[in-house]
């Protein structure tokens, strides 16, 4: 578990720090979402060591659908009021999935892939994410405020952020470079996401021994 909290805080931390050199006023609608990415990133954190899994699947929910209107609003058309920008920006489906999907299809998928598991599991109510809102003490069922299975749940969990937030960089990376409008990244950026994937693959090789 040090591990995956560890890798954790260090992508999450880099995203929202140390990913970006520069940015002009004219990418603000990026930088809101942008943001939000962080924000949600880290709440899915807090919400996965206090064991509240559900609350953490609705944030990184939340931190993929910004990650495309970030991604988006770098090529779109500027907005001159609030009717435009709701048109363009106000809900993924409307522009972004559809555009992301025609230039970068490989993380479309992924995207997609990730946030469908998501929704099946997550997004509705369903007997086994309330199945842990019971714990057994001396024979007796008893409710409990935070989820019964955390600690089988938040390591896992807390590998799902990484990937996730490895996710978020690998689109937000090559939309910047496509848009090429007044964002600089930090000159070792690029190579710090390529060690995360590295670093992601020998934790999860880890959890593959484990289990074994």
């Amino acid at each position: 578990m040090h591990f995956t909290i560890e890798l954790g805080d260090d992508i999450i931390y880099f995203l929202s720090r140390e990913f970006l050199h520069t940015i002009k006023d004219e990418n603000a609608v990026f930088l809101s979402f942008f943001t939000q990415i962080s924000v949600d990133l880290e709440l899915a954190v807090l919400s996965t060591l206090r064991r509240h899994d559900i609350q953490a699947c609705m944030m990184l929910r939340h931190a993929l659908e910004s990650s495309c209107l970030a991604a988006y609003a770098l090529s779109s058309q500027p907005v001159t009021n609030e009717d435009e920008a709701i048109s363009e920006y106000g809900h993924p489906e409307n522009k972004s999935y559809a555009w992301i999907k025609k230039e970068f299809p490989t993380q479309s998928e992924n995207i997609k892939q990730i946030k469908g598991k998501i929704n099946k599991n997550f997004a509705h109510a369903n007997i086994k994410t309330s199945a842990t809102n019971l714990i057994v003490t001396d024979e007796k069922i008893a409710p409990t405020f935070f989820d019964s299975d955390g600690n089988e749940t938040i390591p896992k969990r807390l590998y799902v952020i990484s990937e996730i937030t490895w996710h978020v960089l690998d689109l937000l990376d090559r939309a910047i470079e496509k848009a090429n409008y007044g964002i600089v990244l930090k000159e070792n950026s690029v190579k710090r996401i390529n060690e995360f994937s590295e670093q992601m693959n020998k934790v999860f090789a880890e959890f593959i021994t484990a289990k074994s």
